[in-house]
């Protein structure tokens, strides 16, 4: 479980979030949804207590600003919009970092449960065959995947995830996403920032959407995505097949 009340992010002087309000219990896979710069990867930074906000986060049934980094590495994982790794690490080293709070060695010194849980990571990103190889040499899709894995490989019960299905082909957006929903139905709580409606409708039984720092709808797809929303918070329309298009002027 995870909730924010009045949280609010003040960044350079301007509130990029605010006072957004939302809970989410055990086992629930919400999507965010909204333009650019709507303050989407804003509140999951906050949540991950990466930038300063306001307002009260918790993380289960402790209030986050208790907690110690370890504390809340252990509760939740986050993987972020940009995913720079600097040095050359086996893949499967890299995925080995999302059991960093609780086992911190690299993948070839992991205990046999750790070890385990990265590689059925990998297996739940498809990425078992990039095992061996240098992560700065794999394709932007393949580092996509194995960034998902390291999340996965995660003990945390929350996952936040910004934007995971970028640099990704339609199939693996498709498993991904599946991948997601079994977490979810695995007892994970989950936040997926993305900007394919679509996909939002398709795979999340609730959606908040986000206009410049605002929660301006949270629901069901049907609702949350309502005509109305779609024309005034992202332009577009359902057109007579069902598709999206721009609306117009």
């Amino acid at each position: 479980m995870i909730s924010a009340e009045h949280l609010t992010v003040t960044l350079n002087g301007r509130d990029v979030v605010r006072d957004v309000s939302f809970w989410l219990r055990d086992g629930e896979m919400v999507a965010l949804v909204g333009p650019n710069g709507a303050g989407k990867s804003s509140v999951l930074k906050a949540l991950a207590g990466v930038v300063p906000s306001e307002g009260d986060i918790r993380i289960g049934d402790a209030p986050a600003d208790k907690m110690t980094v370890r504390e809340r590495a252990k509760r939740l994982a986050w993987l972020p919009q940009t995913r720079p790794v600097a040095w050359n690490l086996m893949a499967e080293d890299v995925v080995a970092l999302g059991r960093f709070a609780d086992a911190p060695a690299p993948f070839d010194r992991m205990g046999e449960a750790d070890r385990a849980a990265v590689v059925a990571a990998l297996d739940k990103a498809d990425a078992t065959h990039l095992i061996g190889r240098s992560f700065q040499a794999l394709s932007g899709g393949e580092q996509a995947r194995v960034h998902l894995a390291r999340l996965l490989a995660s003990p945390a019960p929350v996952l936040l995830l910004d934007e995971p299905c970028a640099a990704l082909d339609i199939a693996h957006q498709l498993a991904l996403m599946a991948a997601l929903k079994a977490e979810a139905a695995a007892g994970r709580t989950l936040i997926v920032v993305l900007h394919d409606l679509e996909l939002a409708a398709r795979f999340c039984p609730r959606i908040l959407v986000m206009q410049a720092g605002v929660l301006v709808a949270d629901g069901a797809p049907e609702v949350a995505l309502s005509a109305e929303t779609l024309a005034g918070v992202f332009g577009v329309r359902l057109d007579a097949k069902g598709r999206l298009e721009r609306a117009s002027p």
